[in-house]
């Protein structure tokens, strides 16, 4: 039997796909829906965004300049997103795939948080990476980048098998359970690239979302507290050896704005 908040996620989606059939979408439905995606997928990395200037911006509005950078940033995320939502049926995960979605976010000095690497730019690191969680969390240490190559080869196998078994009646094989796994493999484990894992991971899970007849939508991060529960969320999956607790956040997060659009 399945859990109460996959439940909760399974009556959102299957009442979303009545009242917005995907064929029925409109080009301004789906750019909305975009935008929320981009917005909330960068909010958790970007405390200084703002929901109402980001989806002006995103719309073609004037925005104050001092926000520019981080505004070009989620432009940018939306655009690869939206490319590959356009030929979604085409999607297949595969190291070029992603390689090629680092090079299309990451090209840019701008887009990149720590100092700019031009050789790592559709690469996987060639350098140690830690995760800076303190003073809340212990940081993490990832994947040791002299097998990156081997790691990523060998996940890639195990990931298609799991997106190619989804079945929302179950809960080993939901769609939800398995964003989590793929989450929490390729962003808290193997974080295979220099910067850029969160915003390569989630425009994934997006298209994922598409591939299964689910808009792309994710947890509404808006504020310091939000993201500071997807982070919690992270660190309990680690701290308990399971994905459910991130399961449970990303079925109630994402319910939630499913069951807010269905309202419209």
């Amino acid at each position: 039997m399945l859990p109460s908040y996959l439940i909760r996620f399974n009556s959102a989606l299957e009442n979303f796909q009545k009242k917005f059939p995907r064929p029925n979408w409109s080009d301004n439905f789906k750019s909305n829906i975009i935008n929320d995606y981009s917005f909330y997928s960068a909010k958790v990395e970007d405390e200084k965004l703002m929901y109402g200037d980001t989806i002006r911006f995103l719309n073609g509005e004037l925005v104050k300049k001092e926000k520019m950078k981080s505004l070009l940033d989620v432009l940018n995320h939306k655009d690869v997103l939206l490319s590959l939502i356009d030929r979604f049926e085409e999607f297949e995960l595969n190291e070029d795939t992603i390689k090629g979605i680092h090079k299309d976010l990451m090209s840019s000095e701008l887009s990149w948080e720590v100092d700019f690497k031009k050789h790592l730019v559709g690469n996987y690191r060639n350098l140690p990476t830690i995760g800076y969680r303190e003073p809340f969390f212990p940081n993490k240490e990832y994947a040791p980048h002299y097998n990156l190559d081997v790691i990523m080869s060998s996940y890639i196998g195990m990931f298609n098998t799991r997106f190619n078994s989804i079945d929302n009646s179950d809960s080993k094989t939901h769609l939800i359970t398995t964003l989590a796994y793929f989450h929490n493999k390729f962003l808290n484990e193997i974080h295979p690239f220099a910067d850029g894992n969160g915003r390569v991971c989630r425009i994934i899970m997006g298209t994922i979302l598409m591939k299964n007849n689910c808009p792309p939508v994710f947890v509404k991060i808006t504020s310091e507290e939000d993201r500071f529960e997807y982070v919690n969320k992270i660190v309990d999956c680690e701290n308990k050896n399971s994905d459910e607790p991130l399961i449970e956040f990303l079925s109630n997060g994402m319910s939630e704005y499913l069951e807010e659009r269905n309202q419209i």
